[in-house]
């Protein structure tokens, strides 16, 4: 046999080996890859997070001073633009007319979109609108109202599981009252906040 029928017939059976691996060496398509390719390609992004967050929370109206404020928020994922998010806010603020406390409780849910994906910059940009519940306790307070609450902020990954970010949030609120006993105009219940959080993503 002369050398170029030779060398036709080993070309041809490299083809024919290729064609039936998809890879020279390698597992056919859709098998399991072998020991020295991982199983795992790309590990999957945190599907919810659970966070905790401190800072301020002030009145638009001049119903109190500014007090502290607490803040607890689990997120669910639901794609790297959209998440839903529930929260519970509370705050504790001195009321300038009786020196006494006003303390409020909020409950609201969510829809957060990111402004730019977490692969996209040093920190991701979002912003979040919801509905949700807000009352107050104390001189004047009201037990119950609605509330729209709005938010922009920033957040980015330490580790793959943890999370840190701020956030400003303001809480317009609807058939509210918190004036105190006597005064003779109703005072709103709109109010802003100033929040540093974190948590964990898993």
């Amino acid at each position: 046999m002369s050398v170029a029928a030779t060398m036709t017939l080993a070309l041809a059976a490299g083809a024919q080996d290729t064609g039936a691996t998809g890879q020279r060496g390698g597992p056919p398509t859709g098998e399991v890859p072998s020991a020295d390719q991982p199983l795992i390609r790309r590990i999957p992004e945190p599907a919810i997070a659970v966070e905790g967050g401190l800072g301020v929370l002030g009145y638009v109206g001049g119903a109190a001073g500014i007090g502290p404020s607490w803040n607890v928020r689990v997120t669910g994922t639901l794609s790297p633009r959209v998440a839903i998010e529930g929260n519970y806010t509370g705050s504790v603020n001195e009321r300038a007319t009786t020196d006494e406390a006003l303390v409020m409780t909020s409950l609201d849910a969510g829809v957060r979109y990111n402004i730019m994906r977490a692969d996209q910059a040093v920190v991701q940009p979002f912003v979040v609108a919801g509905v949700g519940y807000v009352g107050w306790a104390g001189e004047g307070g009201d037990a119950f109202a609605l509330s729209v609450p709005i938010s922009a902020g920033v957040e980015r990954l330490v580790t793959r599981n943890v999370k840190l970010g701020a956030r400003l949030n303001f809480r317009p609120a609807f058939f509210d009252d918190l004036a105190v006993r006597g005064s003779a105009t109703p005072t709103g219940g709109d109010s802003w906040a100033l929040l540093a959080h974190g948590g964990g993503a898993f």
